[in-house]
């Protein structure tokens, strides 16, 4: 009779939880993944009033994977990494935060320090909008690399 009950309340909590799985939010279950390779297409920076085309001096190329992010940018003519950046994120609905853990010289100020921003996923395009820990505004365009 004892293996019975315990039976049963091992098969009611078990239903318990999946009914609670469940009702957790669609945005949350169904959310797009930025996993993968980005590349970027249109930024801007600071007072700009638009969007522009990318720097060609430099091409940025964005990888993230389900927790972690890094971007690199890669000079076009020697094919050398000139500028890195990465660490954790999190995406919840459409606010995403680095918080960066390593990076090359010259970007050591934003070590440890979440970068917040608004994000908008649409099919192979991801925009987000910010501004960084020191203060600048950003746009930033990205497309995913196939």
């Amino acid at each position: 009779m004892k293996s019975t009950y315990g039976l049963l309340l091992g098969l009611g909590l078990l239903s318990l939880v999946a009914w609670a799985a469940d009702k957790a939010p669609l945005a949350e279950k169904n959310a797009p993944s930025l996993a993968g390779t980005w590349e970027l297409t249109m930024e801007k920076y600071g007072d700009a009033k638009e969007l522009t085309p990318a720097s060609t001096e430099h091409k940025s190329i964005k990888f993230v994977t389900d927790t972690h992010f890094i971007w690199v940018w890669v000079d076009p003519k020697t094919k050398k990494v000139t500028t890195s950046m990465g660490g954790r994120y999190e995406l919840k609905g459409d606010s995403y935060v680095e918080t960066p853990e390593f990076a090359t010289e010259g970007m050591e100020a934003y070590l440890g320090k979440a970068q917040k921003f608004t994000v908008k996923l649409e099919g192979d395009q991801w925009t987000h909008s910010g501004q960084l820990s020191e203060g600048m505004h950003i746009e930033e365009v990205w497309k995913r690399v196939k």
